[in-house]
């Protein structure tokens, strides 16, 4: 895996100081690996939604394959884009054109969780 700093910027706090933090598309691909860390799987879909107009899908899908998981996490953020109802076709599609060789979990310890064949991806009901 690499690019451990891939997407930090600098930022100006209203006293002047400068704090690092991950840029919208870094922070976007960090929640779908731990959805823990934002609250969970549909604060994270909230978050795509959120996200529009704010994010480049083209840099994003570039940032996560200069990361090179070994997981399909393409397939969590193609589906979340997806789910959003927000992005127009041809962005979803950099997604869709990765290989989906794998069927994938978009959480860990899912109840009778609901099934994407689009996507191979098992997600929560409700989603």
């Amino acid at each position: 895996m690499g690019g451990l700093n891939l997407g930090v910027v600098e930022a100006d706090q209203p006293e002047g100081q400068k704090i690092r933090l991950t840029n919208v598309e870094r922070t976007l691909i960090d929640i779908t690996v731990r959805p823990g860390y934002a609250g969970g799987v549909f604060e994270v879909l909230k978050a795509f939604r959120n996200a529009k107009g704010k994010v480049s899908i083209n840099k994003l899908t570039a940032m996560l394959k200069t990361l090179g998981y070994v997981y399909p996490y393409h397939q969590a953020i193609g589906f979340y884009l997806e789910r959003a109802g927000i992005y127009d076709e041809s962005s979803i599609r950099l997604l869709r054109k990765i290989e989906m060789s794998h069927d994938f979990y978009l959480a860990h310890a899912m109840k009778d969780p609901e099934y994407s064949k689009e996507w191979r991806l098992f997600f929560p009901q409700g989603l």
